[in-house]
């Protein structure tokens, strides 16, 4: 195999699906492929000519290290790599590049925080003593806080001077969301968080820091900077900051949900489809699930056992589906009326308001439409679909047109 023709890839032991191919193609353009090996296989497989360059996993970060020649400085502070390439003599060299790609995460929030307090959630994991490390080169003061030992969630209200709170737990992460290690009410003086979980891309952390105003970060840009490092090593093209946000905000975009909004019969269900055919994407049609789930239309559900028995039954839905990543989801028109199913949608949705002139829409099969009347529910309902939307999109001439302006108004994708 000539060096030219051998690809680039992450070594594990069980490999899930993973965004990293794909950011290292529009990074770089590199044949990235999964390596998963047992740990009997890793000597063969690091002498062997089956790859270029590779990326290491859990749990194989510190084994790796003793097959090594040569170790980044970052490498031996670490204790761990995540990053092996050839030198020029043959040699294997091994680095870390998640110091950086943490570096860029918390610098991504453009706070002043050197001096100040900072709390990691989980900092005595791998993940969180990478962050304990890059803080204090900060400048900062890290105080690690874990389910038992020193500091515990149970400390929090101790440290209220914190101004920075870093979650490097996986809790939060799908399909377990949204959740959180705690809650950030014993931290007044947050300045800011981030959170290394890429997905959902707005964890339940994220959230609560959202509502209170507080700069947030989600891991999506740590994993590509760590990677546009990672392409340097492999082929000295350095990869600038500006590329690093582009690719991670293209793949945030592409990875999040696009959910449909609005009116009773504004037309979610036939822009879904349309949008569908554009993009590719799986359509959801949260009506369509609820009539499989209970066996009869909603219409039907509503009028046998009233419309509160339907809306649990819906947020039931809506929290299985929402929490999945790359579809095009159709909401049906009373998915306001809980307050707690914007949440639901947010953690990983673009949200898409149809607005639609009331004379327009349609009422046919539609008991609460015509229970209450198209003016009661717009005045009931129009301000909520406005606040929880991203964008509002006006309905025009036809499904296929107003799906178009779905996707220009939105962020571009990969």
């Amino acid at each position: 195999m000539s060096t030219n023709s051998r690809p680039y890839g992450v070594l594990g032991r069980t490999l899930a699906h993973s965004y990293t191919p794909v950011i290292y193609h529009e990074l770089a353009g590199l044949d990235y492929r999964k390596f998963e090996r047992e740990p009997d296989q890793l000597e063969a497989f690091v002498h062997s000519d089956a790859w270029e360059g590779f990326n290491v996993t859990i749990p194989y970060k510190r084994d790796l290290m003793s097959y090594m020649d040569k170790l980044s400085p970052i490498a031996q502070r670490m204790g761990n790599i995540n990053t092996v390439t050839r030198l020029s003599d043959g040699r294997l060299r091994g680095d870390n590049t998640d110091y950086y790609g943490f570096k860029v995460l918390v610098e991504s929030l453009q706070l002043d925080l050197a001096g100040k307090k900072a709390l990691v959630f989980g900092g005595n994991g791998g993940a969180g003593s990478t962050a304990m490390m890059v803080l204090a080169d900060l400048g900062m003061r890290a105080v690690s806080v874990n389910r038992s030992g020193d500091v515990t969630y149970a400390d929090l209200a101790a440290h209220a001077d914190a101004a920075l709170a870093v979650n490097c737990t996986p809790v939060g992460m799908f399909p377990s969301c949204p959740a959180a290690p705690c809650t950030l009410e014993a931290l007044p003086h947050l300045e800011g968080l981030v959170d290394i979980v890429y997905n959902p891309a707005r964890t339940a952390l994220m959230m609560e820091a959202e509502r209170r105003g507080i700069a947030c970060a989600g891991g999506l840009l740590m994993l590509v900077a760590q990677a546009a490092q990672a392409v340097e090593r492999y082929t000295g093209d350095c990869i600038s900051l500006e590329r690093i946000y582009d690719v991670a905000e293209r793949l945030s975009a592409t990875e999040q949900n696009i959910t449909l909004i609005g009116m009773p019969g504004c037309g979610k269900t036939r822009v879904g489809e349309r949008l569908s055919e554009l993009t590719g994407r799986e359509r959801v049609d949260i009506d369509h699930v609820l009539e499989e789930l209970l066996g009869m239309s909603c219409a039907e559900y509503i009028g046998t056992k009233g419309e509160a028995a339907f809306r649990e039954q819906e947020h039931r839905a809506l929290r299985e589906v929402s929490s999945r990543s790359g579809l095009i989801i159709s909401c049906g028109g009373g998915v306001v009326t809980r307050e707690e199913n914007y949440e639901l949608l947010h953690q990983n949705s673009q949200i898409v308001m149809l607005n639609r002139p009331l004379a327009e829409l349609s009422k046919k099969g539609r008991p609460i439409t015509a229970r209450d009347g198209i003016e009661t529910l717009a005045e009931q309902r129009m301000p909520i679909y406005r606040s929880w939307a991203d964008v509002v999109v006006n309905s025009l001439d036809c499904a296929e047109h107003t799906a178009q302006a779905v996707l220009d108004a939105l962020p571009k994708m990969l």
